[in-house]
């Protein structure tokens, strides 16, 4: 474990001296075009595309050391404000954990931000435990599977009014179990679409966002939330209906401060994949846990962290989650909370847009984790 260790902040320094050196040599593109006669270079300031080449190391449990390669284009689809920049980025590694990733996430904003969409395009072939379904696990009580499945989200939305987003939202998996381990603790048969499952879920969805910046707020709100209905009529295998909602808030009473909270839940009715279930842990939502390490129909979560810039590009955070899962609403209960904490280190790599490599630590009950990755976990 020490050696182990060793490696991964290893791993993250280097990740920062690259992340220093690639925009030395990324390719920089001036947008400003001289033929408009009214061009004023004060409000066009920003107009700046960038494409930074990098190396990708990051770690989580689940998936163990990812190495690969990155290429993410920050850029502004106009020059004319207000504006948001945009990002898409586009990434394949491998894990240490023989597990191979393709992703493309990405947000592009147009029309002076009044159209916006955002989401992921990937392919994984990925081992994940399964820790069974409920609100109490343990981890040495699992099994283990491999699956294999593209996947796509899309919102796509517009501005209905000051700061209020709506539109709709897709999803899409089809999720290919390859292997599960008989020897384990829980048997593929006795869980809905524990051999394969497609789902393919649409519905109406809204955001309403009122942050001074998209990748390193430190005012604001912003409210995601959607409805997915997935049918034999929309291209599932699972007749079922997800509900989300995903609120943060941001504050900074100091310079260089920024206290963020955010709150989440998500519900489910009809009959579930199991791999579709609410789930807590990750690197997002629970640090301290592996992915799935609770999960049930429906899950609370709530999260509290403080950012601190001290010096150069070099950050700290702090952070600690509580979060619970329960068949039906009514299981809620003050005495089911499951707690994590931790801290963390952040490196600005993009010093215009304040983009940020992130490494924590996080400890939850008889579990923790280290994570690195790109940008906030919220």
């Amino acid at each position: 474990m020490e050696q182990s260790t060793k490696n991964l902040i290893s791993s993250f320094f280097v990740l920062l001296f690259l992340s220093i050196i690639a925009p030395k040599i990324a390719f920089s593109q001036d947008i400003k075009d001289k033929k408009i006669a009214d061009l004023d270079t004060a409000i066009y300031e920003t107009d700046k595309n960038t494409l930074f080449p990098l190396p990708v190391v990051y770690y989580t449990p689940e998936a163990g050391l990812f190495y690969g390669a990155s290429i993410l284009y920050n850029f502004f689809t106009e020059r004319k404000k207000p504006i948001s920049p945009s990002q898409i980025q586009l990434a394949a590694g491998y894990t240490t954990k023989q597990q191979t990733l393709i992703f493309l996430p990405f947000q592009i904003f147009w029309n002076q931000n009044k159209w916006r969409t955002l989401g992921e395009f990937g392919y994984y072939n990925y081992a994940y435990p399964f820790y069974g379904i409920g609100n109490s696990s343990q981890q040495d009580v699992f099994s283990t599977y491999r699956a294999s499945f593209p996947r796509v989200r899309v919102f796509l939305l517009k501005e209905a009014a000051p700061s209020l987003y709506v539109g709709g939202r897709y999803w899409f998996e089809n999720y290919d179990i390859i292997s599960w381990d008989d020897s384990g603790e829980f048997q593929q048969e006795d869980f809905s679409g524990g051999t394969y499952n497609r789902t393919s879920g649409i519905g109406p969805a809204m955001i309403y966002d009122t942050r001074d910046a998209i990748y390193y707020p430190r005012e604001g709100h912003y409210l995601e939330s959607f409805i997915e209905v997935n049918h034999q009529y929309t291209g599932s295998t699972h007749n079922y209906t997800a509900l989300s909602f995903d609120y943060a808030y941001y504050y900074s009473p100091a310079d260089k401060t920024v206290l963020a909270a955010n709150a989440y839940s998500w519900s489910n009715f009809g009959d579930v994949p199991f791999n579709r279930l609410a789930q807590l842990g990750g690197n997002k939502k629970m640090r301290g846990y592996f992915q799935g390490y609770f999960q049930d129909n429906n899950l609370l979560l709530g999260q509290f962290e403080v950012r601190q810039e001290l010096f150069w590009r070099i950050g700290i955070n702090a952070f600690a989650s509580l979060g619970q899962t329960a068949e039906t609403w009514g299981d809620y209960g003050m005495s089911r909370w499951n707690y994590a904490g931790g801290a963390g280190l952040r490196f600005t790599f993009d010093t215009k847009k304040h983009i940020n490599v992130r490494l924590d630590y996080a400890v939850g009950k008889e579990s923790n984790g280290f994570y690195i990755a790109f940008n906030e976990a919220f």
